[in-house]
């Protein structure tokens, strides 16, 4: 694809959000959505008409509605239902909205109890009309935050505009009745006129003056107020008038997204679709362009539960930029989403987004999202937590199994929705973490289950999954599925599906693992607690926090990456993708900033294989990469001492929830070497597990978290996101950590945490002093594999790709080494290689 190609595409695909004003000056003018061409025209006074005659039963209204809760809606038998127990629950209507300025609006439809004629409780229904967010433009905070006037009818036997009330006829029919919604709108009147009537020709109106002009998305609305819940049924909307703008662009759906991974020759590509109904067409197609004409890749089968369609493409071309489409097929329409897979990035420096952590108060995330577009990622990793419990404000649904998965769904696409047009045209790395299998911490035991009876009494704070396999599998195929094929692809005994995996891109080499899988729970450390077993309010002995029988990655993600470490092929740096770090970095917790002296929610126990785990990160100087814990900062691991082990990065939360923060010199917790910008609460520390960690830099939110809007409490609240450059030429890596309102447009200091940006070398992930050194090597060929040995115990010190033709490899003990230089069939092996001083001078010749 040519370069004006692709940036007529982007232009299309949607819009910027750097130049939208964060206010509303007309909130018509403004959209953000997938592209999707036909079906209407985008102009004003255009007519609206949908019966749902020709939709199949199923829960996803259509690409021109977005449903909140999505579970609670559907489509029977030509009409849409409501059967849930949520207030204010509601169905956007996303592609025809109340324009600004003069005109006039008509709106209607039909409704009806689903019970019956008589109401056997409290309920409501009708439209909410003119909504919108103050804050933000995107229709989506729209959706989710906006706020409208709301016009309707009660089972109390009265119709409302506002505020404003009016009997019904005695005997109303609420079994069907039509409500229509009449906006006029001049210099000299502002006015809603609401009229309702039966099926028996009953009817009433009311009318309600304004004070000013109404715009903004349409409703419809299932129970305003009630607690006491009825359920409502929708049918026949009519939509008219100059006032109604058309926006084909702000649909959604039914490919609501796609996201890829490019690895050695291999791509893998998921497209996302809503619950379709049983009568839809259940594949989709990928098509690639090729000498401006799309040719058929492969057709996929939509996955009946996890609702994504995989493609895997073999032998691919990583030096071109190829344009690709997804092709949806369904009652004569054909619906298409379009991207990019990009040219590889070799030759230049990789840059990796570190995202995590999306609690909807900062929901869309619109100046956190326009600023990491600028800043252009060649990659992206969301290490987890892209969905909590609240998202979208309403309650999660555990049971039964079918409604657990839809409950996930409609939280899984709100990512999808507001992340999907930077992930459409880079590669995504994308893990589950707890709330991502709706428990607020998650300690997977192997795939042990906890029944809701055990969790309900310790919730959260017991090892296992407390939802079934086949929902955590649904997490699992949606945020897993376009990644690398597992390592090791049996399931848990539980049928649990595991996916860690090796990935490479850019001549980076990413170890993807999950920390919380086969990690033990806290129940099984013996230790009296009371309250919540795995927040540690006391003084213990760190030797209680461990023993050989809990672990932390499990044995089989530690095969994996003793494998992986030894695995170069394609690269020339190391990284490992975990969802939290492996350390305690957090003195306070939560709104009432209590202390502790320790999380059992955190990567830094059980200590031994803790250890273990940062011991192979730094044979092969691999670099860390991690989120979840809502505080961004840089930590360097220690084994032995401070400062001898690998560095880690925990990124900032894209929109934090629970806060933490680090403050050792408040609590006169001892930290000593502070580094060389003498910033408060960083150095060298123990931590309650044993751990020694060097903090170099961290961004503690602030003490309150009074704000203005949401936005300015998410930036209060420490969120974000991070940048890693990975330049393979130099072997350096530079962390950048950007607050929630930075603009790369307007740069200034505060843009990022104190400490930040920060480099380092690749070799300073081991921080070891050497003893000694290996004679320097010489080698005719560049860049070859390194393994270095210790002949007395035959231990691995360090495997690295070398920068070059010459090294010389530090060791950490007196004694003699093996040497193995290359890989595959071109390898030379040097045995018996003593240690000698730092100043020799001597060098050995190798010849691959």
């Amino acid at each position: 694809m040519n370069k004006d190609h692709r940036r007529n595409f982007l232009k299309k695909i949607g819009i910027s959000l750097s130049s939208l004003p964060f206010s509303f000056s007309g909130f018509a003018a403004v959209f953000s959505g997938n592209k999707k061409e036909g079906a209407f025209k985008g102009l004003n006074g255009t007519n609206f008409q949908d019966d749902f005659s020709g939709v199949s039963d199923r829960i996803w209204i259509g690409e021109k509605y977005w449903a909140i809760p999505m579970e609670d809606w559907r489509v029977n038998k030509g009409r849409i239902e409501f059967s849930g127990q949520h207030q204010h629950a509601r169905v956007n209507m996303l592609t025809h909205i109340i324009d600004t300025g003069s005109g006039d609006f008509t709106m209607k439809a039909d409704l009806g109890l689903l019970s019956g004629t008589e109401a056997s409780g409290n309920g409501s229904a009708g439209f909410s009309v003119g909504i919108k967010d103050k804050l933000d433009p995107d229709i989506k905070a729209a959706c989710y935050y906006g706020k409208g006037i709301n016009t309707g009818v009660s089972t109390k036997g009265f119709l409302f505009v506002s505020d404003k009330r009016s009997s019904l006829p005695e005997a109303f029919d609420y079994s069907q009745f039509s409500l229509e919604v009449i906006g006029r709108f001049n210099d000299n009147v502002n006015l809603l006129t609401l009229r309702v009537k039966d099926s028996k020709g009953s009817a009433s109106d009311l009318s309600y003056d304004l004070d000013s002009d109404v715009d903004g998305l349409i409703a419809l609305v299932s129970n305003f107020n009630e607690a006491e819940q009825e359920a409502f049924w929708f049918d026949n909307i009519t939509l008219a008038g100059s006032k109604l703008l058309v926006r084909p662009e702000n649909s959604f759906g039914p490919i609501l997204w796609a996201m890829h991974t490019l690895s050695q020759g291999t791509l893998k590509l998921s497209a996302q679709m809503p619950p379709i109904g049983a009568k839809d067409n259940q594949f989709v197609e990928l098509y690639f362009e090729k000498e401006n004409e799309w040719e058929l890749a492969s057709r996929e089968k939509i996955d009946e539960a996890a609702l994504v369609a995989t493609f895997k493409i073999a032998d691919w071309n990583a030096d071109e930029e190829v344009a690709y489409k997804l092709v949806y097929k369904n009652k004569g329409k054909e619906y298409t989403y379009e991207g990019i897979i990009r040219k590889e990035p070799v030759g230049r420096p990789l840059k990796v987004g570190g995202l995590t952590c999306q609690e909807a108060g900062g929901y869309p995330y619109s100046p956190l999202i326009s600023n990491l577009e600028k800043h252009n990622p060649d990659l992206l990793y969301f290490s987890g937590d892209q969905l909590y419990e609240g998202n979208g404000g309403y309650p999660i649904k555990r049971a039964p199994e079918d409604m657990a998965i839809l409950s996930y769904l409609g939280k899984w696409y709100m990512f999808g929705w507001t992340f999907g047009n930077v992930m459409r045209d880079r590669p995504t790395i994308c893990t589950p973490d707890d709330h991502d299998v709706f428990q607020g911490n998650l300690w997977g035991e192997g795939g042990n289950a906890i029944s809701m009876e055990e969790w309900k009494k310790k919730a959260d704070a017991l090892g296992g999954y407390v939802q079934t396999p086949k929902m955590v599998n649904v997490v699992s195929k949606t945020q897993c599925g376009h990644l690398p094929n597992p390592f090791d692809s049996r399931p848990l005994h539980s049928d649990i599906d595991v996916w860690y995996t090796n990935l490479v891109y850019g001549k980076v080499s990413f170890a993807i693992i999950s920390d919380r899988m086969f990690k033990s729970g806290p129940q099984r450390v013996d230790r009296e607690a009371e309250g919540r077993i795995d927040h540690v309010k006391e003084p213990v002995a760190k030797e209680v926090l461990d023993n050989p029988a809990l672990e932390l990655l499990g044995e089989r993600q530690i095969k994996f990456l003793k494998s992986w470490i030894n695995d170069w092929a394609g690269s020339d740096m190391k990284v490992l993708l975990s969802q939290t770090v492996f350390a305690n970095v957090a003195t306070h917790h939560g709104q009432n900033h209590m202390f502790l002296y320790g999380d059992m929610d955190s990567g830094g126990w059980p200590k031994s294989k803790r250890d273990q785990v940062v011991e192979i990160m730094r044979q092969a100087f691999a670099f860390h990469i991690n989120g979840d814990q809502h505080l961004p900062f840089v930590v360097q691991y220690g084994l032995d001492d401070c400062r001898d082990a690998g560095w880690s990065f925990c990124t900032p939360a894209i929109s934090t929830g629970y806060p933490r923060w680090f403050l050792p010199d408040r609590m006169g917790i001892p930290v000593h070497n502070r580094p060389g910008h003498n910033f408060p609460n960083t150095g060298c520390y123990e931590d309650i597990f044993g751990n020694k960690n060097f903090v170099y830099a961290v961004g503690n939110p602030a003490e309150n978290f009074e704000a203005s809007n949401r936005y300015e409490r998410a930036q209060k609240k420490a969120s974000g996101f991070g940048m890693v450059t990975f330049d393979v030429s130099k072997r350096t890596i530079l962390m950048e950590a950007f607050r929630f309102l930075a603009d790369k447009d307007g740069p200034a200091e505060k843009d990022q945490y104190p400490g930040w940006p920060f480099s380092i070398k690749q070799t300073d992930n081991d921080g070891r002093e050497p003893v000694a050194f290996l004679p320097e090597l010489k080698i005719n060929k560049p860049d070859q594999l390194l393994k270095v040995i210790n002949e007395k115990d035959n231990e691995l010190v360090h495997i690295v790709r070398i920068n070059g033709s010459t090294h010389k490899p530090a060791v950490y003990q007196q004694g003699a080494y093996t040497i193995v230089v290359g890989e595959g069939n071109d390898v030379v092996t040097l045995k018996g290689i003593k240690a000698i001083g730092k100043g020799t001078d001597e060098i050995i010749n190798v010849d691959i």
